[in-house]
């Protein structure tokens, strides 16, 4: 059997610690008004968990188990756009460690090169699902913020949050791979390419 890591990237396309209104435009399924990019890699290791739905260490039927951390990513991910969103009203800006002018919420939004299709290869050739986590069944979905710069490149990369399994190798592996990014089209303010905060949340599920 092969296990499947499946990658269920939102780009905060409305957002970006943004209010609404961006030229980005959300996706039909998504009640966030985020826009939603999945992309899938195949293992073959084999894992501990069946797909068939093999029963937890809490007796958790492994569907059920889906289905409860997809309600809690979907929800985590409504409280986020409304703080975001408040965030940005607040203030628009700030600056960072080294005094750079960075938006929370820009005229025009950064993007991959590419557009999402894009990132969704970026993501199937180069994200991993860490081994022990995958053969303990271990699901999350890791929240990761980082900086685009004015050039477009990826920096400040953390992780702000994370729904599902609290697991250390999770996070370390969505900071490298989004560490990792090739330049994105930066963010835009009065014409101008500004640095600009931004966030997409990265599931790990073992099929």
């Amino acid at each position: 059997m092969k296990n499947k890591l499946i990658v269920i990237t939102l780009l905060f396309a409305a957002m970006i610690w943004q209010a609404c209104g961006s030229k980005s435009e959300s996706n039909s399924d998504s009640m966030t008004g985020e826009d939603s990019v999945s992309a899938s890699s195949s293992s073959s290791q084999s894992s501990n968990a069946d797909d068939t739905g093999d029963a937890d260490q809490n007796g958790e039927d492994a569907t059920a188990k889906r289905t409860r951390l997809e309600q809690a990513r979907v929800e985590k991910a409504e409280q986020r756009t409304l703080a975001i969103a408040e965030k940005a009203k607040a203030s628009p800006t700030y600056k960072d460690a080294k005094g750079r002018v960075v938006y929370n919420k820009a005229e025009v939004d950064p993007s991959f090169t590419g557009g999402n299709s894009a990132m969704e290869d970026y993501l199937r050739e180069n994200l991993k699902y860490p081994d022990t986590a995958r053969e303990q069944g271990i699901e999350g979905t890791v929240f990761v913020e980082f900086v685009i710069d004015e050039s477009g490149k990826v920096g400040e990369v953390v992780v702000a949050d994370i729904v599902g399994a609290d697991d250390q190798s999770l996070k370390d592996e969505s900071v490298r791979v989004v560490s990792m990014m090739p330049k994105w089209i930066a963010g835009k303010q009065h014409g101008k390419n500004v640095a600009v905060n931004y966030s997409i949340p990265i599931t790990f599920s073992v099929n």
